[in-house]
């Protein structure tokens, strides 16, 4: 298939008619069907049946869109880049941000990035840190923001700030909620909402029930510390989360227990090892690092 073809495979694709894809690739309908036809004769099989004036793929059609869906997007990026330094510009900062500080610290991190930055186009994903160490290893984004080291020998870690493990409940709930700490033991004797073990701060916990020698009692798992969060406010039970993440709660609705003893929490930086960022790569990183400051 030639690119031509795979842009109006996407196209009709999206549209599921000859007149959408038409429109959205600003082009005439005759020329989308002969694009059409001759991506079929190439390939030797059909890719769309007709059913009730739309375009319905077939198992060779559905089969390969993934593929094209990641080449358009690939596409897509040099496009940016390229008009990009057709203006004397550097091409965006890719992000990649565990989700839990996605939604409690980046968008601060990024107010004062803006300040200085206003124009420069930003890329985020939200990943976990295993994904997010692999991707930046690959060069697949500029900088990772996770959960503690993960000692991979393609990345470099700067650290960005120390917190700790905290105990999140609903405000008022029970006698227990007076107390402003409370023992990692006690809460892990009891059901709670648990951190996914794929988590690097969930493997710790696990580990906890490991040297108590202790089974994890049932209860609910969830993939981020955001989720368990919030589902804490809402009643469902005690989490052990970040405090970070913490901070980002609603005060009237949460209360906040520190554990003992105290759990610290590093949010660390990767970078590709061996690269030399650029300069908003590290000014990203200070935005990060002055707005999580103050976690404790």
């Amino acid at each position: 298939m030639r690119l031509k073809h795979i842009e109006v495979f996407n196209a009709v694709m999206l549209t599921g008619t000859v007149s959408g894809a038409a429109r959205l690739l600003h082009v005439t309908q005759p020329a989308v069907t002969q694009a059409l036809q001759h991506a079929e004769l190439q390939l030797g099989y059909a890719l769309f049946t007709r059913q009730r004036n739309r375009l319905v793929p077939t198992h060779e059609g559905q089969a390969l869109y993934p593929e094209v869906q990641r080449l358009m997007s690939q596409l897509e990026s040099v496009r940016r880049i390229a008009a990009a330094l057709g203006h004397g510009e550097g091409s965006e900062l890719r992000v990649l941000v565990v989700p839990s500080l996605a939604v409690s610290t980046l968008p601060d991190a990024l107010q004062l990035f803006r300040k200085r930055y206003p124009d420069l186009p930003v890329s985020i994903r939200s990943l976990h840190s295993a994904e997010i160490a692999r991707a930046i290893a690959l060069q697949e984004g500029d900088v990772g923001i996770v959960y503690g080291s993960l000692l991979h020998p393609a990345l470099h870690e700067e650290r960005v700030a120390v917190g700790r493990l905290v105990c999140v409940s609903r405000a008022g709930d029970g006698a227990a909620d007076r107390r402003a700490t409370v023992a990692l033991d006690d809460v892990l004797r009891e059901p709670f909402i648990r951190i996914d073990e794929r988590d690097p701060l969930g493997a710790m916990v696990a580990d906890q029930w490991t040297r108590l020698g202790i089974a994890p009692p049932p209860g609910i798992t969830v993939q981020t510390h955001h989720i368990a969060m919030v589902l804490a406010e809402r009643g469902f039970g005690p989490a052990i989360i970040d405090s970070f993440t913490a901070q980002a709660g609603r005060r009237e609705a949460l209360h906040v227990r520190a554990l003992l003893p105290e759990v610290p929490v590093e949010v660390k930086a990767l970078l590709p090892q061996g690269l030399r960022s650029p300069k908003p790569v590290a000014d990203f990183i200070a935005a990060f690092r002055k707005v999580t400051g103050g976690a404790t």
